[in-house]
């Protein structure tokens, strides 16, 4: 999994500049929510659908100082059912 295309949800975060780093603000593309490949990362828990993301820090920021991005986190909890 460590080699898998990194999926992007949002890339234009950036530290709140009424509250500093204490709070990232941002947007998030909900069309790529309705993509077929991102649904296989989609699981359900307690009868809700959930899919896990990662909200990652720049290396550097850009050039409109832009210091985080979403990207979703591709690994897929086991239910309890399916315990080999």
């Amino acid at each position: 999994m460590e080699n898998a295309k990194k999926i992007i949800l949002g890339k234009n975060l950036k530290a709140s500049e009424k509250f500093g780093n204490s709070l990232v603000e941002g947007a998030i593309c909900l069309d790529i929510l309705n993509d077929k490949n991102l649904q296989k990362f989609v699981y359900e828990y307690e009868g809700k659908k959930y899919l896990n993301i990662k909200v990652v820090e720049r290396k550097e920021p850009s050039k409109y100082g832009k210091t985080h991005y979403i990207e979703v986190d591709q690994f897929v909890p086991q239910s309890k059912d399916s315990k080999s």
